[in-house]
């Protein structure tokens, strides 16, 4: 596979899992033909010593040996922040390279991510309407696929940042500053279609305008909004989380529900050539993100089902399509 996007890692503050990540990525197939950049954020005004420590073991492990083929590693003096740091990283890369492939520091991969990366990243770049693609998806006792969908991804009105790629021309349409939001926010309508990615896509709109959050996750999402385009997304996921259990600066602790079956992920994935909203899938994606819990008695019978191996039956809470 010619023309391999570059990857970029970000890191901060924890050297298990920066070691775990890399230690997956260096395994996958590709890794050793690619290009990696490792940017390390430095510390706080009021970091304290202990926090300065495990700031150098990070540093001290992405240099414990050669990845990829290729390796940078970028240490911040200071500390720029998760959202600074994505933006002002990706933007040094893309504009040199054109593409790029993004991993935080807790994401273990499939020996199988890079090919489908590149694959993904290749098979879309002239769609106009992909603005992005991702190696994770909802977990999947929360949003099931159908069994009879004939393809290997989707398409997803809202991008998913656990491992995700885009393009020069895409990243750099972006309003970081969110300035359309204002239009947007007045009109019970838009703010309706806002909410086709998840019933909180407004409010978490909202509280980045507010200065409530801090997130470059939110602003690349109101861009495929914008530009009318959609994420492609996996139906087996490439990465398990392992950095929901307290540690990280901007995750608590959730265990279980973020980890994958990497032994689920599909080699030679088969891309969707024409790009369209399965209205089911689109149902299930929403319905994983409405807010309303489910009738005790529904719950209860999901969890029933999965105890016995099978299905849970009530997935969909709420839909877009009728």
């Amino acid at each position: 596979m010619n023309n391999l996007a570059p990857i970029i890692v970000f890191c901060y503050n924890r050297p298990w899992h920066i070691e775990q990540t890399l230690e997956a990525l260096s395994r996958n197939e590709l890794a050793d033909q690619s290009v990696l950049y490792i940017y390390c954020d430095g510390p706080k005004v009021d970091a304290s010593d202990e926090m300065q420590q495990r700031i150098a073991e990070v540093r001290q492990v992405v240099r414990k040996r050669q990845w990829c083929k290729e390796v940078h590693i970028v240490e911040a003096e200071q500390n720029k922040g998760l959202a600074n740091s994505i933006i002002d990283g990706v933007s040094d890369v893309i504009n040199k390279y054109g593409k790029v492939f993004v991993l935080e520091d807790d994401l273990v991969s499939s020996p199988y991510m890079l090919r489908y990366v590149n694959k993904a990243l290749n098979f879309y770049e002239n769609y106009a309407g992909v603005f992005s693609i991702s190696v994770n998806r909802p977990p999947l006792s929360k949003m099931q696929i159908p069994e009879d969908y004939p393809y290997d991804v989707f398409a997803s009105l809202r991008s998913f940042s656990t491992g995700w790629g885009t393009w020069k021309d895409r990243w750099n349409k972006i309003d970081w500053s969110m300035g359309d939001f204002d239009q947007c926010k007045g009109d019970q309508y838009i703010i309706r279609a806002l909410n086709r990615k998840g019933e909180d896509f407004a409010s978490m709109m909202q509280m980045q305008e507010d200065g409530l959050i801090d997130s470059w996750a939110v602003r690349f999402c109101f861009a495929h909004f914008k530009h009318h385009a959609v994420a492609i997304l996996p139906c087996k996921s490439y990465v398990t989380n392992i950095g929901f259990d307290g540690t990280g600066t901007h995750s608590g602790t959730v265990l279980n529900v973020y980890e994958n079956d990497l032994s689920q992920s599909i080699a030679n994935p088969r891309m969707l050539d024409i790009v369209y909203e399965d209205d089911r899938i689109i149902n299930a994606f929403y319905s994983s993100y409405y807010p309303k819990a489910r009738p005790i008695w529904q719950k209860a019978i999901n969890f029933i089902a999965r105890k016995f191996g099978k299905k849970a039956p009530f997935v969909i809470k709420k839909k877009v399509y009728a």
